[in-house]
């Protein structure tokens, strides 16, 4: 059965019998534009011969057109009709139909499937001579004659001296021109010239557009009505200034710069009448706020935290200065958390801002217990070719045990970060790629129990091979320090897990003390290769290698590990699975993490 189907599935599909037409003469795209203006392809073969004639009527009209607009003004043709035995048209291929006997004729040719009776039509055509543009007048006037915008345009026309005349490309620039002039605010602009002359007799046209573009108009006053934020805050998501050229594309812009401040459900933006006498154009701005509170409340599981629960709280209207506050809670067997985060927006709220944030944190793994306090503030800027930067200073105390020794230590650390990611689906990414950086130190004496100076480089490329995708990432830590046993946990460098190196639990691998026991690393090196492929749905397999470790200068040891997993795009996010074994001890480990790829 299974075999018959494949046997169907590779069968030409015929389509139903219609009518064909075929074309003697004229090149290929002037075929095409007599097929596209006389539109017979749906005329079925047993139309009567009454019903034809009055379906051709006005035909001659028709091809007349189509040539005409493609600079023919002396052709003559022919049509004409008659049965015969046409060979069905290919649905998969080019639709060709060859004429196979005529009703009457004594031979035939054999076709597969069998020759049916059908009305064949065929136009005999001689197009005459294409008529040439000889003259081409195209130009902007008025204030806006300088303008780049149509300046630019004006050099890379796309008619020229001695192109065939084609009404299309006519109208298309008239329509290009008029469309600049609307984007850059010459709302007033109009053709005071447009002809298109044609001498039949010496095959030869004349084009003639001239544009008086007129003032620009610029953007008036924005009112952005009832609000309960502050007009001078709301003023900051403004891509323009009263004052500026008018675009309506930055009234979009600006819609989207007020969803996106997520202050609000719904943003209306209504553009006034032009006034003509101050050539500006106000806006009015109808908002619905959001609520002041919004809670969030999840659940998950991976095997290096084990299952989790979670819970926050935000504020997006402190103030009407747009403050936010958002409160954090996190429990899990490995990792628990409560943080509070105050966020201050920017001269550029939507990429630019302030945050001052405090919490307590509890981590216990395999190797290390530990408990940290800690403080921040932060500022956040969007940088040239849209890389995120943080300047961070940073209070943490905190107290822990590794390897049966305890500690507390305190530090004072200001840090700097770079990020940038770009994807072009984010749910699935096919390609893309993600880059963090961070660089932090203390200085003994300062606040800090240790002088350390720490830097973090962590990226992952996506590009698709084979149809599925490759996923690569790599990461690489370095810490210079003067007490390494001064170092707390949070800062050591451990490897396993995740999104580590597969096959080992969470943080077990990095340097050991005397007594074999894991104490954690100055420095990190990992790296992974990963392809998966969709097999059904939102379902893929994958197959993956793993490699790195944490390590001192004097003390690497190279773990590795293979494996293979199922990915599923679920509607919270991407969930994996994966079944790892190392390499070097033998085993098997099995991982379950969710989140995105980039």
């Amino acid at each position: 059965m299974a075999i018959f189907c494949a046997l169907l599935w590779t069968l030409p599909a015929w389509a139903e019998d219609s009518a064909s037409l075929e074309i003697d003469g004229g090149k290929s795209e002037l075929q095409k534009n007599i097929r596209a203006h006389l539109d017979l392809d749906d005329i079925p073969c047993n139309t009567t011969e009454a019903r034809l004639r009055s379906r051709l009527r006005g035909s001659d009209d028709n091809i007349s057109k189509a040539l005409r607009a493609l600079g023919y003004y002396h052709g003559s043709w022919v049509l004409r009709r008659e049965h015969a035995r046409i060979k069905p048209k290919l649905i998969n291929n080019n639709p060709i139909t060859k004429v196979v006997k005529k009703i009457g004729s004594a031979k035939s040719a054999k076709s597969t499937p069998e020759a049916e009776a059908c009305w064949l039509l065929t136009l005999e055509l001689t197009p005459g001579p294409q008529t040439l543009i000889k003259q081409l007048d195209v130009r902007v006037i008025g204030p806006g004659a300088s303008d780049p915008l149509f300046s630019k345009y004006l050099s890379k026309l796309p008619i020229a001296i001695n192109d065939p005349v084609q009404h299309e490309l006519y109208e298309e620039t008239k329509k290009a021109i008029n469309q600049r002039a609307r984007s850059a605010g010459y709302l007033d602009g109009k053709f005071v010239e447009h002809r298109l002359e044609v001498d039949v007799d010496r095959h030869s046209a004349a084009i003639i557009l001239v544009f008086d573009s007129g003032t620009a108009y610029t953007f008036g006053e924005i009112d952005f009505g009832p609000s309960l934020l502050k007009t001078s805050f709301l003023e900051r998501y403004l891509p323009f200034k009263p004052g500026d050229a008018f675009e309506p594309n930055k009234i979009v812009q600006l819609q989207n710069n007020l969803i996106s401040s997520n202050y609000f459900s719904s943003v209306n933006i209504d553009q006034q009448s032009p006034d003509p006498e101050s050539h500006s154009v106000d806006l009015s701005i109808t908002s619905t706020d959001k609520p002041k509170y919004e809670t969030t409340a999840g659940i998950g599981a991976s095997t290096d935290t084990g299952p989790r629960v979670s819970y926050g709280l935000r504020n997006r209207r402190v103030n009407d200065d747009g403050h936010t506050y958002q409160v954090a809670s996190q429990y899990s067997p490995v990792l628990s958390n409560l943080s509070f985060q105050y966020t201050l927006p920017g001269a550029k709220p939507l990429t630019d801002k302030i945050q001052l944030a405090t919490g307590v944190e509890r981590k216990k793994t395999d190797t290390s217990d530990s408990t940290s306090y800690r403080a921040e503030v932060a500022q956040i800027s969007l940088q040239n070719h849209n890389w995120i930067q943080t300047l961070s200073l940073k209070f943490l105390r905190e107290s822990y045990d590794i390897a049966e020794t305890s500690n507390t230590s305190t530090l004072l650390m200001p840090g700097i970060g770079w990020s940038r990611s770009e994807a072009n689906d984010r749910r699935y990414p096919s390609r893309g790629w993600r880059i963090n950086t961070a660089v932090r130190g203390a200085l003994k004496g300062v606040v800090s129990d240790v002088s350390l100076a720490q830097a973090e480089l962590d990226a992952k490329l996506i590009f698709p091979l084979w149809g599925g995708r490759v996923i690569s990432r790599g990461g690489l830590g370095v810490t210079a320090l003067d007490d390494f046993s001064e170092l707390p946990a949070s800062l050591r460098f451990f490897a396993g897990g995740d999104n580590s190196v597969r096959g080992y639990g969470y943080e077990t691998l990095g340097p050991e003390d005397a007594a074999g026991e894991v104490v954690g690393g100055s420095h990190r090196l990992t790296g992974s290769i990963e392809y998966d492929h969709r097999v059904w749905g939102d379902f893929a397999l994958a197959t993956f290698y793993d490699a790195g470790n944490a390590f001192d200068t004097s003390d690497f040891t190279f773990y590795e590990s293979a494996g293979f997993g199922l990915r599923w795009l679920s509607p919270i996010g991407p969930v994996r699975v994966d079944f790892a074994f190392p390499l070097k001890d033998g085993g098997f480990h099995f991982h379950l993490s969710m989140g995105p790829d980039l």
